[in-house]
């Protein structure tokens, strides 16, 4: 679940470093925050998040209807890895 809240995180902190990156490169010596667009920077943050989310849910849609997980366990001294299952 942290891997989700970062990759979000990430994602709607892209556009204000993007944008921090190109003011830094184009106007040297100004103030980096006059004049900046925080509305728009906030909506396509927003927006990146959201698609990622999406595309998030679209790659990896879970675990399939009817099944249990089960966690690692030991079996005859050897470690058998946890999934999901299906319940017979």
């Amino acid at each position: 679940m942290a891997r989700i809240a970062l990759i979000e995180a990430l994602l709607f902190l892209l556009p204000f470093v993007l944008y921090a990156v190109w003011r830094l490169l184009v106007t040297k010596g100004a103030p980096l925050l006059a004049d900046t667009p925080w509305f728009v920077l906030i909506i396509s943050g927003l927006a990146a998040a959201c698609a990622g989310f999406v595309l998030l849910l679209w790659l990896d849609p879970g675990a399939p209807p009817g099944s249990v997980y089960v966690p690692p366990h030991l079996e005859d001294g050897r470690i058998v890895p946890g999934g999901f299952r299906r319940v017979p």
